[in-house]
């Protein structure tokens, strides 16, 4: 997941399933930290980013099933 020339960054579900949202719009989160899981049929999924960013957007309501691909929340890349 690379930041667009805006800093934004799409996290993606690699995974069709159960979605779980573990931020908030408007929260900053660090390089790990664990953003949302996905729970499909035999595989759980977990959602970090790569560099400490700010939740700008959740796409998606918690428990909703996604496919694999579906777009869950957008962040924007902030500098240490």
């Amino acid at each position: 997941m690379l930041a667009d020339r805006e800093g934004l960054v799409r996290i993606r579900a690699n995974l069709s399933g159960e979605v779980e949202i573990r931020v908030t719009v408007g929260q900053q989160v660090y390089t790990g930290q664990c953003l949302a899981v996905v729970e499909g049929d035999l595989e759980l999924e977990s959602l970090s980013v790569r560099n400490p960013s700010v939740v700008e957007e959740i796409l998606v309501e918690c428990g909703s099933d996604v496919s694999a691909g579906t777009c869950l929340l957008r962040v924007r890349e902030i500098s240490d």
